[in-house]
């Protein structure tokens, strides 16, 4: 069996700090303590102190990051929040601006106000099919042929009709056709679609103003009398007749809100 031999004089300090300990032991402080206590206390005084700062810091660090999601979270609701009211702002904006137009389209045309349809565009075709779609159909008395009127001139006629829908063919269609006079300027003529839309059917050489307005006549049997198409433009005699482009009222790119006159109507106020 191997013995452990200590020096000579690790032994005395040894012995040394034992008598020290026993005796710290034994003696009291007023409060009750023993002096060991007291040190044991003094020395493990600031390593717990570090303890308890590094503890609550951790603490702190893990609820600031609750924090944060939780402040994340609740940014990323108002940011929805925010892009919902926005979009609901702009359609309520679009459905007032839309209700104003209609309401200068009726205040503008009180005779045809009566037998006509108040319709939306909800959708456009201009590059392929010169075609407007509206948001009223044949449940709402809309009708084929039915002329489509905006608030600066005419747009065209309904060409297509389903129960809660119709389409537009619009003035610069290549198939649209619709009698025409040219103020100051007789006879009429024949309006005939493209972009620009123009009038043919004038004789060579026929004088036209520039900016003149050129209105419907009803001689083809679909568009009443009176309404506005457009105003001329540089006209030119082209073979036998005189051609006059036109610039139409009515953009319809720019339109929104139409009246749809019922087929048949004769002639506007």
């Amino acid at each position: 069996m191997t013995r452990i031999r200590l020096r000579p004089d690790l032994a005395l300090v040894l012995v040394c700090v034992a008598l020290y300990v026993g005796s710290a032991a034994q003696v009291r402080s007023p409060g009750g303590r023993t002096a060991l206590a007291m040190a044991v206390a003094a020395v493990a005084a600031p390593p717990i102190a570090v303890a308890n700062a590094i503890g609550g810091a951790l603490e702190d660090v893990r609820t600031g990051r609750r924090n944060l999601r939780s402040t994340l979270a609740e940014f990323a609701r108002l940011r929805e929040e925010n892009g919902e009211l926005r979009r609901a702002n702009q359609l309520l904006g679009a459905e007032v601006a839309a209700l104003r137009e209609g309401s200068q389209l009726l205040a503008a045309y009180p005779s045809l106000a009566t037998h006509a349809v108040l319709a939306r565009v909800v959708a456009r075709d201009l590059p392929r099919t010169n075609t407007l779609r509206l948001d009223r159909g044949s449940a709402d008395g809309i009708a084929v042929a039915s002329p489509v009127l905006g608030a600066t001139g005419l747009v065209g006629r309904v060409d297509q009709v389903l129960a809660h829908s119709s389409r537009v063919q619009l003035l610069t269609h290549p198939a649209a056709a619709a009698a025409a006079a040219i103020a100051g300027v007789r006879p009429e003529g024949l309006l005939l679609g493209g972009d620009p839309p123009r009038v043919s059917g004038l004789p060579p050489y026929t004088k036209v103003p520039l900016d003149a307005p050129v209105v419907s006549t009803g001689s083809e049997g679909i568009y009443p009398a009176g309404l506005l198409f457009g105003t001329t433009m540089e006209a030119k005699t082209d073979g036998i007749f005189t051609v006059v482009p036109v610039r139409l009222a009515a953009r319809a790119t720019d339109v929104t809100v139409v009246l749809v006159l019922a087929p048949g109507t004769r002639s506007a106020p």
